[in-house]
């Protein structure tokens, strides 16, 4: 190919990223700076196959959601109602409960931060709250899909060169001495089984992060005015995957290099988790790291809070969508009704999580932990949906997955349906 072609298949190529980017971000949240963090942190490297299991194992289900968007030009939510009006009512009863729970509590998250990092503890955390709320719905109403696309490119940005200087910086300086006394925990006891059962529920996020993949896949074909090859799909896809894969990884290496073997734990919330991998940070490298561990730690939570908002409300709408018109069709009549959908869903959802919050902040955790049980428990269900989906008649025969990686789909749909099950059976026993 000559070099002015393949210089134009790259830009081609960079232009279309995007979804891959905002699925990326609204998993690295919980999944990556708390879960992973705290793995290495607690029982060091040997989670490492653990993560990397996990993202092997799911990964032909999330890749399926831009797969089926660039078939057939519909988020998952089409498939879903192909298969019957119950698949799409039980994704909409997950994203319902998760919605007002999820962006109560990250915004929350969010607060407490950048009340640590900004030294404003006179200011209620209410106010902090509302504050961050009313400007990231701001940014969402005006700005749209395109402010939102733009706007986690800059953030994927500063965090990857965060962590990423982090990351360099805890490997230079290498692992800390184990204390004399210090008695390495099993991965097999009570609490490392849960954890390991957590990170691979929610490595690198909640199966209905698939569909809200594949909504955000249609909506960039429909703001680009562009539909992408499969192949420039599946690179902002793969780019993506490999985005969550890497910080994971560092993650974990950052917790079992600074905390493993001091016999100290990163426990609590994770406002309290992360304040204590500050002070873990700025005692272990010096107080040049606070900043940077500080802005890897927001972005890392606000990019979440902002993906999230915006895919629980594209989600619920186009949930909407499909259960009330029998064909889903690019006409102004249903463009107008999604657009107008989200700019009123989008606020309730905040107000929602705004209210749970200051309502209920002292239960926030239990309702968090009801509500992530569910989208748990129901994340086999969701990606059988999406294997029958993107085996289904709507898909033509150039855009199907090789068989590799459906045998690798039925092995991660054993796994997932095994964990699954066990974990509700020790939660209720």
């Amino acid at each position: 190919m000559p070099p002015s072609d393949t210089s134009s298949g790259l830009k081609q190529r960079l232009q279309t990223i995007g979804p891959g980017l905002l699925f990326a971000s609204s998993a690295i949240g919980t999944s990556h700076l708390v879960l992973s963090t705290r793995a290495g942190a607690h029982h060091g490297m040997i989670f490492f196959w653990v993560i990397v299991g996990a993202l092997l194992l799911k990964y032909p289900f999330y890749e399926f959601g831009p797969r089926y968007a660039n078939a057939t030009g519909n988020s998952l939510l089409s498939a879903y109602r192909q298969q019957g009006k119950w698949a799409v009512f039980l994704f909409m009863l997950v994203i319902f409960i998760n919605m007002f729970a999820v962006t109560g509590a990250v915004a929350a998250v969010s607060a407490g931060l950048l009340s640590t990092m900004m030294g404003l503890g006179s200011i209620p955390m209410p106010i902090l709250v509302a504050g961050i709320l009313l400007l990231t719905a701001t940014l969402l109403l005006i700005g749209g899909y395109t402010t939102l696309d733009g706007f986690i490119k800059l953030i994927s940005v500063v965090l990857l060169l965060t962590v990423l200087t982090a990351f360099i910086a805890v490997l230079v300086k290498g692992p800390i001495t184990p204390v004399a006394d210090f008695t390495p925990t099993s991965i097999l006891d009570e609490a490392g089984f849960l954890l390991m059962i957590s990170l691979i529920g929610w490595m690198p996020a909640g199966m209905e992060a698939s569909t809200m993949h594949s909504i955000w896949a249609v909506e960039k074909m429909r703001t680009s005015d562009y539909h992408p090859t499969l192949k420039e799909n599946l690179f902002d896809f793969n780019l993506g995957y490999i985005f969550t894969i890497v910080l994971a990884l560092m993650f974990l290496t950052i917790g079992a290099f600074t905390v493993y073997g001091s016999g100290q734990l990163l426990e609590g919330n994770s406002t309290q988790f992360s304040n204590k991998l500050l002070q873990v940070f700025t005692t272990h490298l010096g107080s040049w790291s606070y900043l940077v561990i500080a802005l890897a730690a927001f972005g890392t939570i606000y990019g979440t809070l902002i993906t999230v908002w915006d895919a629980f409300a594209r989600s619920f709408v186009r949930g909407i969508q499909v259960m009330r018109f029998e064909k889903i069709e690019k006409n102004p009549a249903q463009q107008k009704f999604l657009n107008k959908g989200y700019k009123i869903v989008l606020p309730l959802i905040g107000l929602g999580g705004f209210l749970l919050f200051y309502l209920s902040a002292a239960s926030m955790i239990k309702i968090l932990e009801g509500a992530t049980i569910v989208a748990f428990v129901t994340s086999p269900v969701i990606a059988f949906l999406n294997l029958r989906a993107i085996q289904s008649d709507a898909v033509q025969d150039s855009h199907r997955p090789k068989p590799a990686l459906i045998m690798l789909a039925y092995l991660g749909l054993v796994a997932m349906s095994v964990f699954s099950l066990y974990y509700l059976w020790n939660l209720l026993a």
